[in-house]
């Protein structure tokens, strides 16, 4: 086996085993970062580090958040059949089993989803606290997109209007630059 590959079979094994170390995972696109992740968290449930209910699992994308989810949820499945398999019957295996019969069935009280959602949830928490309307909606991309487009506008004119030179001298390099 090559030092690289034994280097990166031991990497894997500390995220999957090592489940009360704050670990920083960064990998390429494709190299298992989403799997390791829900195979870390389904141990930490299985061995009773973790609970759902106390879980955030936070992304980019509400694809990759979506993703995680599932993976997660067959990660917990395939620790329970596994712990099933094991012949050894006892407190801590039936424990485990409980804690994972648990988990899959409130997959509901884990968080996975975007960093926009993480956020928004705890807003909606604590309204009072953020200072945030309680019936406050998130935008969509159009309205996101057509508030930045309107906010910009409003900017640009309210800087024509009181003659700021340095808007002025970039619009006029923007211009040239633009024919």
């Amino acid at each position: 086996m090559s030092e690289s590959r034994a280097i990166d079979q031991e990497s894997r094994r500390l995220v999957r085993e090592d489940l009360l170390t704050n670990i920083l995972l960064e990998a390429g696109a494709g190299s298992g970062k989403t799997q390791m992740l829900a195979e870390r968290m389904a141990a930490g449930v299985a061995a009773g580090v973790y609970s759902v209910e106390h879980m955030a699992a936070v992304t980019f994308t509400r694809k990759a958040a979506s993703e995680l989810r599932g993976r997660f949820h067959l990660a917990l499945e395939r620790e329970l059949s596994k712990t099933l398999g094991l012949s050894l019957p006892g407190p801590t295996t039936n424990e485990r089993i409980d804690r994972l019969r648990s988990a899959l069935g409130n997959m509901e009280r884990f968080f996975g989803g975007t960093i926009h959602s993480f956020c928004a949830r705890l807003l909606r928490e604590r309204p009072v606290e953020s200072g945030v309307s309680p019936g406050f909606t998130e935008l969509g991309e159009v309205q996101d997109f057509e508030l930045r487009q309107r906010v910009w506008r409003d900017f640009i004119a309210s800087r024509r209007s009181v003659g700021n030179p340095d808007l002025l001298a970039l619009l006029c390099c923007f211009q040239n630059y633009l024919a």
